[in-house]
């Protein structure tokens, strides 16, 4: 029986309505922004590079590594990009004037850019004034959190190289007009002296506006996501994300099916889970629930840190039957897939059922995760291609 009079039955409806056309016309301005992307630069010719691919060359007697790092989200940072790092060299990262970690000042644009600006030029000078000046600076920004002429500063002062990592250029490449340029990673583009990007066809974006870059895509660590063979996998399936869309389409998809499904974020009955609990939440699921689609769209897709995460600890990975994946681990062997809610369904009865094929796949999808795609791997690799052979030493955290 229907709890609310028919004008309060109606408004919610209507308020479904415009939720919907709303969701729908972001998932629209996204793909076309991407179309128009891609055609421009298909359409380019690739300019010969005016300098050389950047060298790293440590200023230190010792030939240790200093080692800058500019974040925005601390528990993303700090799920192995960081370790990584503190393994392959002496590691500082940015902190606001406050002491808070990384660059999301609350303040207007203009502000937050400026301030981040200044701070990151205080902390560098004061590092060099230590004795201990950048040989490298990786960044994970955007134009739009820092003005960065400040990298060229530093390059011009200190001599340090200056890296940026995008992780979401697909989708947040070019942003919105900023001045003369643009709020995203093209707008860091004649600051920097490489790109780093995780969706494989933004490479050739970044030679073709003349800016060195490679391909590099997220990872995890094995110290952090691990299997964890004491404790009973007490969750079917388990999901990790807001409530909005598709995924909460395949979610309750999933539970109509009779499949039980673990959901934890914002809009989830379950709410938020720490960051902390995240790794014995998928260490305890039989099944890690991926989708692999961009904000409100639904057949649009970018890799995640989950990709990577879920395999690690060494449960089953069904996700998005997304391309980027496929060269990064081998579909039904490594982990599964779906096309559609309703493939998604029938994949997630399938390996409930099957123990000895579910674990098979977890237990391999776990040993690629550890072969090619820990955060160690990524940065000493990263290093090596610039010149500086690194003395990798353990990985970071417990091998398990």
């Amino acid at each position: 029986m229907n709890p609310f009079s028919p004008q309060v039955t109606l408004a919610l409806r209507r308020i479904g309505w415009l939720n919907r056309m709303n969701a729908a016309q972001k998932a629209f301005s996204t793909r076309r922004q991407y179309r128009q992307i891609l055609a421009q630069y298909q359409a380019m010719p690739t300019p010969r590079l005016a300098t050389p691919p950047p060298s790293l060359h440590p200023k230190n007697a010792l030939g240790l590594l200093n080692i800058f790092f500019l974040g925005t989200d601390e528990d993303q940072d700090r799920s192995g990009m960081l370790q990584a790092l503190e393994a392959l060299g002496r590691v500082r990262h940015f902190t606001r004037a406050d002491g808070s970690y990384g660059q999301n000042d609350p303040r207007p644009e203009a502000i937050r850019r400026e301030a981040n600006a200044s701070r990151l030029w205080q902390l560098v000078s004061d590092e060099a004034a230590a004795g201990h000046p950048p040989d490298i600076l990786i960044a994970q920004t955007w134009a739009t959190l820092i003005d960065p002429a400040v990298f060229g500063r530093i390059r011009a002062q200190y001599g340090t190289l200056i890296v940026n990592i995008g992780m979401d250029d697909r989708h947040q490449f070019r942003g919105h007009r900023l001045g003369n340029t643009w709020s995203g990673t093209l707008g860091l583009i004649g600051h920097i002296d490489l790109a780093l990007t995780a969706a494989p066809e933004c490479v050739e974006w970044y030679l073709k506006e003349a800016c060195p870059a490679l391909y590099f895509p997220e990872a995890s660590d094995p110290g952090i996501f691990h299997p964890m063979p004491d404790l009973p996998k007490t969750h079917d399936v388990c999901f990790v994300g807001a409530c909005y869309g598709i995924r909460k389409e395949i979610v309750l998809a999933l539970r109509s099916a009779g499949i039980r499904v673990s959901a934890f974020g914002n809009g989830w009955g379950g709410g938020r889970i720490s960051t902390a609990d995240v790794p014995k939440l998928f260490a305890q699921s039989k099944i890690v629930l991926g989708v692999g689609t961009i904000g409100h769209c639904r057949d649009f897709y970018a890799l995640k840190m989950r990709d990577f995460d879920a395999p690690m600890s060494g449960s089953l990975y069904l996700t998005h039957n997304n391309p980027d994946l496929f060269p990064l681990f081998q579909r039904d062997r490594e982990f599964s897939t779906y096309s559609n809610i309703k493939e998604c369904v029938e994949r997630a009865h399938h390996y409930l059922r099957e123990d000895t094929s579910r674990e098979s796949v977890a237990a391999a999808g776990r040993a690629r995760a550890l072969r090619d795609h820990t955060w160690l791997h990524r940065f000493s690799g990263l290093f090596t291609q610039l010149g500086r052979p690194s003395a990798q030493g353990p990985q970071p955290g417990n091998q398990h």
